[in-house]
């Protein structure tokens, strides 16, 4: 039996993703190379191999810092000291960065994290850069929110400083309803101003300070109409003017908070300029170092083929990973995510597949008749995932579009179940752009 305490690199991954994801670590990591312990949540148990894996512990949730040094601190105990820890979700950066700390592991620390976390720093960070950024305030005391909202005046959105996937995000439209949030605990929380323009998300990779790797994604509305009740939509851009102009921005941004080496997901403003600057058509809003959640990951790797969950994994890693040309004029992806229905829990009755009506339509993920959705799905327990390659952006629209026409799903609430029947049909529900 090979004595696997003398083999090549220690390595800690902390995850939370199951086998749907398709993150293959096996892929990335020589397993019969290097030692790597995985600490998973019971959710992500699936997505790991553990007849390869040094260890296996699972942990109820991988935010309880109490729990998730103990599981460590026990790896390092029984198989040695750490070379590296890896963290491909957003929430877990912190966790990684303090175990890095704890372990003496080389790698991003809570400093350099909290640069790509808090969206305070990381707007303070991007604006001393000379970026345009919305005016925002800390809300830790409701008298200055209040202040803030007269000067800016309504919509204001709140959100947590250290959120993701817009969950806990609050819009503003009035002064009432800013009194009845206010009454509601806002624990690190920031207040910024609503900013209208188009939306985008833009993937990338960046290897010592230069971005080798973008796309830019337009929103046909945003992930906050998405927490909100409303259909998201997100389209390869057609405007390679922009999508180079994106390239040199990106640059810039992470520049600022001093990002050289990592996947990027940039949310970004595009809006009507307010002066001379080449960026000034830009408005910053937040910015990841990881890759984009949702099905962004399947796009990249079905439309564009390559897996930013595989080039995150190296650059962690400290490796140089050999990285393909885009063809800008090449095949553009696009996804949309239909909500859950209004009324949660609900138990859902029917839906109706459109993956052999919608050309430009290759993958459709629906709930299955007698699934619950509770609310708490984010972007994988909706009403509909689907994913679409065409050869331009706008012909996605077109087939976005046309699933909203044809959408339809049926649901009872599991409160009252058989006491009504609810019929969600796709044009009932809208994007905020027509």
């Amino acid at each position: 039996m090979t004595d696997r305490t003398t083999q090549g690199r220690h390595i800690l991954v902390l995850n939370r993703f199951n086998a749907e994801v398709g993150c293959h670590y096996t892929d990335y990591v020589d397993h019969t190379a290097d030692r790597v312990a995985y600490l998973t949540s019971a959710v992500g148990r699936s997505g790991v191999d553990a007849e390869l894996a040094e260890t296996v512990a699972v942990v109820d949730d991988l935010a309880d810092w109490a729990a998730v040094s103990e599981l460590a601190l026990g790896i390092v105990r029984q198989y040695g000291p750490l070379d590296h820890v890896v963290a491909l979700f957003e929430r877990d950066l912190e966790v990684a960065a303090a175990l890095r700390e704890l372990l003496g592991v080389a790698g991003p620390g809570p400093a350099e994290v909290e640069r790509v976390r808090d969206k305070v720093t990381m707007k303070q960070l991007v604006a001393a850069a000379g970026l345009r950024v919305p005016r925002f305030v800390v809300a830790d005391a409701p008298e200055e929110v209040r202040r803030f909202t007269g000067e800016s005046g309504f919509p204001v959105v709140l959100k947590p400083r250290d959120g993701s996937g817009s969950q806990g995000i609050y819009l503003v439209n009035s002064l009432a309803s800013l009194e009845v949030t206010l009454a509601s605990p806002l624990e690190n929380y920031v207040c910024e101003e609503f900013v209208s323009g188009t939306m985008y998300q833009v993937d990338g990779v960046v290897q010592d300070g230069t971005v080798r790797v973008l796309r830019a994604f337009r929103l046909l509305n945003t992930c906050l109409d998405y927490a909100l009740g409303d259909p998201f939509g997100s389209v390869a851009g057609d405007d390679p003017v922009l999508e180079q102009r994106l390239v040199g921005y990106a640059e810039r941004v992470l520049a600022a908070l001093g990002v050289r080496s990592s996947v990027f997901h940039l949310e970004v403003f595009a809006v009507d300029p307010a002066g001379p600057g080449e960026y000034e058509g830009l408005v910053f809003l937040e910015v990841a170092a990881r890759a984009g959640g949702a099905e962004l990951p399947h796009l990249w790797r079905e439309v564009y083929g390559l897996d930013l969950l595989e080039v995150a994994t190296r650059l962690s890693l400290g490796e140089s990973p050999v990285l393909p040309e885009l063809d800008p004029t090449g095949p553009a992806g696009g996804y949309l995510l239909m909500p859950e229905p209004p009324v949660r829990p609900c138990r859902v009755l029917s839906t109706t597949p459109l993956i052999d009506r919608v050309p430009a339509m290759y993958a459709e993920v629906l709930p299955e008749p007698g699934a619950v959705l509770n609310g708490t799905g984010g972007a994988k327990e909706t009403g509909g995932r689907y994913r679409f390659r065409a050869s331009s952006g706008a012909e996605i629209e077109r087939a976005i579009r046309q699933v909203l026409e044809e959408y339809e799903l049926t649901w009872e609430p599991v409160a009252e179940p058989a006491a009504a029947v609810f019929r969600v049909k796709g044009r009932a529900q809208s994007l905020a752009r027509p």
